[in-house]
C-alpha cells in the first residue's frame, strides 16, 4: 500500500493507482455522492471509504469488487481512523445531522461502540503512543477533543481555532506532537501525547506554535 496512491472524486469513484508504474490499477464505483473520507488500515489490506450519501465502506485489496462492510451514518462520513492498537478497529464520524463518533470491528462488520459528540466530526487521527483518538469538529464547535478509548470521554480539548479544523496528523517520528490544520488559515502544533511505552496519567496538552499559511 505504500506505493499505491488512491483518490475519491465527486461522481463517487474512487481510483487505486500505482506510483511504480503510473497507471490506476483499480476503480471502484459505489458511492453515489462526493468521496469525502478515504483511509488505508496500518497493514494495508483494508481501505475505508466515506462519502456524502452518509455510507462508510470498507474495501479489502484481495476483493474489491463490493465491499467488506458497510454501515449508514445519519450525514456525510469524513472523518476515518484505524487503531494502531487492535487490529480491525475503525472509527469514522459522523456529519451535522449525525454527530456521531462510531467504532466499528472490521473482522465481525458490527459496530461495538458509539458516542454522540454534540458536533459534526470532521476529522479524526488515533495516538500510535497512547490508546487515544483525536477528534475535530465543525459548526457547533471549533476545538479539537481527546478521548480515551474505550471509555469515550473527552478528557483533553485544544482550544484557539476559529474555523472547523480540517486535518489532523502526528508530526513528529515520536508520536508526541499533534499538528491541525484549520480554515482559519494556522496551521498549529500541541504538545498532544505521552512518550511511547509510558502510560499517560496526566493529560500535558499544550500548544507548541502556530502558523498563519495566509
Amino acid at each position: 500500500y505504500q506505493r499505491r496512491v488512491h483518490g475519491g472524486a465527486q461522481d463517487g469513484t474512487m481510483i487505486w493507482s500505482d506510483i511504480r508504474t503510473n497507471s490506476i490499477t483499480s476503480q471502484i464505483t459505489h458511492h453515489s455522492d462526493d468521496v469525502c473520507g478515504l483511509r488505508w488500515s496500518h497493514d494495508g489490506q483494508f481501505l475505508a471509504s466515506g462519502s456524502n450519501d452518509n455510507e462508510l465502506c470498507v474495501w479489502s485489496t484481495n476483493l474489491i469488487d463490493k465491499p467488506l462492510m458497510s454501515h449508514r451514518h445519519n450525514a456525510a462520513v469524513r472523518g476515518l481512523a484505524w487503531s494502531p492498537h487492535t487490529h480491525g478497529l475503525l472509527a469514522s464520524g459522523g456529519g451535522a445531522s449525525d454527530r456521531r463518533l462510531m467504532f466499528f470491528s472490521t473482522l465481525s462488520g458490527t459496530c461495538i461502540n458509539e458516542v454522540n459528540t454534540g458536533a459534526q466530526v470532521c476529522c479524526l487521527h488515533w495516538s500510535s503512543n497512547s490508546n487515544e483518538i483525536v477528534s475535530s469538529h465543525g459548526h457547533q464547535s471549533t476545538d479539537v477533543f481527546i478521548w480515551k478509548y474505550p471509555k469515550l470521554v473527552p478528557h483533553t480539548k485544544l482550544e484557539g481555532h476559529t474555523c472547523r479544523v480540517l486535518w489532523i496528523c502526528a508530526s513528529t517520528p515520536d508520536g508526541e506532537t499533534l499538528v491541525t490544520a484549520s480554515g482559519d488559515e494556522t496551521i498549529r502544533f500541541w504538545n498532544a501525547f505521552p512518550p511511547r511505552r509510558s502510560s499517560p496519567t496526566k493529560p500535558t496538552s499544550s500548544l507548541l506554535s502556530c502558523i498563519s499559511i495566509r
